[in-house]
């Protein structure tokens, strides 16, 4: 009887949605390239977690940053798999020069929209259109 009720237990539990209490992301300018018009960094993922976590549900944002102000941002997202305490890179690149960043989960990443897919425009709505 007390096994059911741990199975029950265990089978109520339901699996995480995002990754982010398990998985950190880090940037740095990439230092194996040079340009007077782009500047480019490595974005790394790294999964502290024993769960594997698709590329493509891993979206951040990275910032470039004059002092304390956003000057720069752009989105990403990883491909293939993040392995159990894996990690995977990826490049982004901003238009002009910057020495300073940080990176993001991009809001809402890993989460399902409520219209029924992850990161659906806002007003955007899924499904047929109805004629008036």
């Amino acid at each position: 009887m007390h096994m059911l009720f741990v199975l029950a237990l265990a089978l109520a539990v339901p699996e995480p949605t995002s990754p982010w209490g398990e998985v950190t992301l880090s940037i740095e300018r990439d230092s194996q390239t040079s340009s007077d018009h782009v500047t480019l960094c490595r974005v790394r993922v790294t999964n502290h977690g024993p769960r594997s976590w698709e590329g493509r549900s891993i979206a951040f944002e990275a910032r470039a940053l004059s002092g304390a102000a956003v000057v720069a941002r752009e989105r990403g997202r990883f491909g293939l798999v993040l392995a159990p305490y894996g990690s995977l890179e990826t490049l982004i690149g901003f238009t002009g020069r910057f020495d300073r960043f940080e990176v993001v989960p991009a809001r809402g990443a890993g989460e399902r929209s409520p219209r029924g897919g992850a990161g659906a425009p806002p007003g955007r709505r899924r499904g047929r259109k109805t004629r008036g």
